[in-house]
């Protein structure tokens, strides 16, 4: 028998951003209405909505997204970069589906994250690299009492989301031992 959890990190958390956000697709078609109907999981969205919009409202005051969008264009690509995009997960992706997000590439400049849309980031759930990193830009225009503001929703978000990703794990372990596959 296969190991599933070698199975899930081949099929969630490695490939390219397009296929991270194909295998999101799928699983947002066979398990949205199961999860949704689920009163603990609902309730553990709602509570990552409610941190999610805090965060994205604290970074919005900041201006990162004007702030990450520039940089992002710049040679290279700054920390929002194509490569970033890589940091992206299919499970990620599905938490921001399951939200009502809509999840579109961005077209391809060959420099910037292929989700980061002209106001900044598309996700209210960030790549878990990206709620750990600050750079320079931000740390060096940022008031102290605004980075730490910054850092302790950006830690609320990371907590509520790796909550809901173990629950997503647990069910499709329970999908797979049952037979009804991925």
């Amino acid at each position: 028998m296969t190991n599933p959890d070698a199975r899930f990190v081949q099929t969630f958390y490695s490939g390219d951003p397009a296929e991270k956000l194909a295998a999101a697709r799928n699983l947002f078609a066979g398990l949205a209405s199961r999860l949704m109907a689920a009163p603990a999981f609902v309730d553990a969205l709602e509570q990552l909505r409610h941190s999610g919009q805090a965060l994205n409202s604290h970074m919005q005051a900041m201006d990162l997204g004007r702030l990450c969008t520039r940089c992002a264009a710049s040679p290279g690509g700054g920390c929002c970069s194509a490569f970033m995009a890589d940091n992206t997960d299919a499970l990620q992706i599905l938490i921001n589906l399951l939200l009502g997000v809509t999840v579109e590439q961005q077209p391809d400049n060959g420099e910037s994250c292929c989700f980061l849309g002209p106001q900044g980031c598309l996700f209210p759930v960030k790549p878990i690299f990206c709620l750990n990193y600050n750079c320079t830009h931000i740390l060096a225009s940022a008031e102290p009492e605004s980075l730490q503001t910054l850092y302790q929703r950006a830690a609320a978000v990371l907590s509520r989301q790796t909550g809901i990703e173990a629950l997503l794990l647990e069910e499709l372990r329970c999908r797979e031992k049952k037979g009804d596959g991925l």
